[in-house]
């Protein structure tokens, strides 16, 4: 995929192509006839050049370091998205899912039925009759005072109503709720986790850039306190170098709260503290795959299909139930050891009238999720329009911004230049620095917001998590 803010995006600013929002900046001939008076002159202006080289070199090679890719930033992040499945919600929803399973495994063996086997010694008052009353046993009855009885017996329910058939739906219903529901944790902990990783090296980058700025801006002061010295700057000008060195050492404060609550993030998502290098923020393609069914939209359809299938359960088990029953008893008392079966077919007609009710409740519940699941799926609609906008919007700043920033860092060059010979003001040095710092926290944070759109964004489609971990693996390895 092609990637934006690409650093060789700067010779977009010169050339045959260059667009005509481009900023053309012209050097005086003043400027590029610097005459030091004395030799003491010359040696202060060559080290300030020396210098000057230098940090322009450590710019470039941060920029660089910022937005140029590096193979290392997939295989860190796919690690460390991967750490993401251990996380305790997580287990919590998969043991969910094993009891939605084993609910569905009920409730499809009602249909083999039930019974037992029974034991049972008992002493009467006086001697009884021992096994059951048949013609045979008017011949020479037995009685006993103690007596033992042994059973077995088991029920098959026939479920002509479609009850048992109305619970097993029921049940495979919060199993697929279950799922989905488990996904969705999945791919929440991925995003949290690519949304801090993402930020955090947006803040680290906006940081070292800080930092280079910082320093260039402490050079000035140190200039200025030298040229106030000698007569040849004002303490104003003093004075508002220290206050934008203030403001930047201000700036990192607030930065260094920033990164602390993004490691926190980072490490509720993955259960370990992670400093991400600051290397390129890889956006992903958006896919032009069709949309399908969200996410959120089938986890509500799924809840609403088991609050429905609950309803039928509840209503047919208050119809007339048929059961096919087998038994089998052994007596013993001693004296005789009669025995005795039966195959019987029995219908039971229930009396409950707070069922009754509570399928009314069932029902109101049904309804309830089928409004829910129609509230879900035009929120969700709403929500993947905000999430494509708001991706595109953020690639196309972050594509600006590209340019933008590598032209604001030719303007600085130039500038300290002039402002070096006085022809350009320091409040206006300091101000087109502070717009150059101001375009690159920009860029960074495009980048990293279009990044956590992508990711939202799968979370609402619902993709597998080795597929999440694949996207963003081939935004960071295309070329």
């Amino acid at each position: 995929m092609s990637r934006i803010g690409h650093p060789e995006a700067g010779r977009w600013i010169s050339g045959p192509h260059a667009p005509a929002t481009s900023i053309e900046v012209a050097v005086s001939p003043a400027a590029e006839r610097i005459t030091p008076g004395t030799p003491a002159r010359a040696l202060s202006l060559m080290g300030r050049h020396k210098r000057k080289q230098r940090m322009r070199r450590r710019y470039a090679s941060l920029w660089v370091a910022v937005f140029f890719v590096s193979p290392v930033w997939a295989g860190e992040l796919a690690a460390m998205l991967r750490e993401t499945q251990t996380h305790p919600a997580l287990a919590a929803a998969s043991s969910r899912v094993v009891a939605a399973k084993a609910q569905v495994s009920a409730a499809t063996r009602r249909y083999l039925g039930s019974g037992g086997v029974m034991a049972e010694a008992a002493r009467y008052e006086d001697q009884r009759f021992v096994g059951v009353l048949s013609p045979q046993a008017f011949a020479r009855p037995p009685f006993a005072r103690d007596l033992m009885t042994y059973g077995v017996s088991y029920s098959v329910p026939v479920d002509w109503a479609g009850a048992i058939g109305a619970a097993r739906q029921a049940g495979e219903s919060d199993l697929a709720a279950a799922r989905l529901a488990e996904r969705q944790v999945a791919l929440m902990k991925l995003h949290a986790a690519t949304s801090a990783y993402v930020r955090l090296q947006a803040l680290l980058s906006q940081r070292e850039v800080l930092a280079v700025q910082r320093e260039r801006v402490g050079q000035t002061v140190e200039r200025v306190q030298a040229q106030v010295q000698t007569e040849q700057a004002s303490t104003a000008q003093l004075r508002l170098a220290q206050a934008e060195l203030a403001r930047l050492r201000s700036d990192e404060v607030r930065l260094d709260g920033q990164v602390a609550t993004q490691q926190a993030v980072l490490e509720e998502a993955i259960g370990r503290r992670l400093l991400p290098a600051t290397n390129a923020i890889d956006i992903p393609l958006w896919g032009d795959e069709p949309v399908g069914n969200l996410l959120p939209i089938g986890l509500a359809g799924a809840q609403a299909d088991s609050a429905a299938a609950q309803v039928q359960a509840l209503r047919r088990s208050l119809w007339p139930a048929l059961a096919a029953r087998g038994e089998y008893l052994q007596f013993d008392s001693g004296n005789a050891d009669p025995d005795a079966w039966s195959v019987s077919a029995r219908m039971t007609i229930p009396i409950d009238p707070a069922s009754w009710k509570r399928v009314d409740v069932a029902r109101a519940q049904a309804e309830a999720a089928m409004h829910a699941r129609q509230a879900v799926h035009r929120q969700v609609q709403e929500d993947w329009t905000a999430l494509q906008s708001a991706y595109e919007s953020a690639r196309a700043d972050a594509e600006a911004l590209s340019v933008e920033t590598t032209a604001r860092r030719e303007v600085v060059d130039v500038q300290a230049e002039l402002q070096r010979v006085g022809l350009v003001s320091l409040e206006d040095f300091l101000r087109q620095q502070r717009d150059l710092l101001e375009s690159e926290a920009r860029l960074t944070q495009a980048r990293a917001g279009a990044a956590v759109a992508w990711s939202a964004a799968q979370v609402l489609r619902g993709v597998a998590v080795e597929t999440y971990i694949a996207g963003l693996d081939d935004a960071s390895m295309s070329p």
